[in-house]
């Protein structure tokens, strides 16, 4: 190799090593599970901050209300086990953990035989970066609804839920509740 196929070797090994360096130094490390707590604002899009709590995973859950109670919104931010959450919602990762909770959701809780869900569709919010499913069905005689939605945030899943009546017109926007929690969530 002459002097000019040298230096054009050495050139683009120097190149290639900075934007390596420079990709590396993009990467930050996730938030703590703290610091995603001081993210969650007291409000989001009519629901109110109740609770939260660590749990082991880990994980942390956030209970949000709106303030009659008429809608119950819970946003859960985990680890995966050995998965790192995408930021798209059309990855199959996202959808497998979405089945998951649905399929938990239609399974009857032992002693609770008056709650029934079913779930009655699946779509994806794509510029919120949520997949969901909204589960229809009933708490005793009382009609519900029940959105779960599912998305990335730093490498971990969020599961967001929202629970209310199946009345017309409903009590909260479940959608725009999932939309507000994923972006805090983010750091948005």
């Amino acid at each position: 190799m002459n002097r000019t196929g040298r230096g054009i070797c050495d050139a683009l090994r120097t190149a290639c090593a900075t934007l390596f360096v420079a990709g590396c130094a993009m990467v930050a490390p996730a938030p703590s599970l703290d610091e995603t707590a001081q993210r969650m604002p007291q409000n989001l899009a009519g629901f109110v901050l109740g609770d939260t709590a660590r749990r082991p995973g880990p994980s942390i859950t956030f209970d949000y209300a709106t303030e009659n109670r008429s809608a119950v919104g819970t946003v859960l931010v985990y680890d995966g086990a050995g998965t790192t959450a995408p930021m798209d919602p059309s990855a199959q990762a996202i959808d497998r953990e979405l089945t998951t909770a649905v399929a938990e959701l239609t399974e009857a809780p032992r002693g609770r035989t008056g709650r029934r869900l079913a779930e009655r569709e699946r779509f994806t919010l794509a510029q919120a970066g949520l997949r969901c499913a909204i589960m229809a069905g009933a708490f005793g005689r009382a009609p519900v609804l029940r959105h779960v939605c599912i998305g990335g945030a730093d490498g971990r899943f969020v599961k967001i839920q929202v629970t209310m009546a199946d009345s017309r017109p409903p009590p909260a926007d479940a959608q725009a509740f999932a939309s507000a929690a994923l972006l805090a969530v983010r750091g948005g």
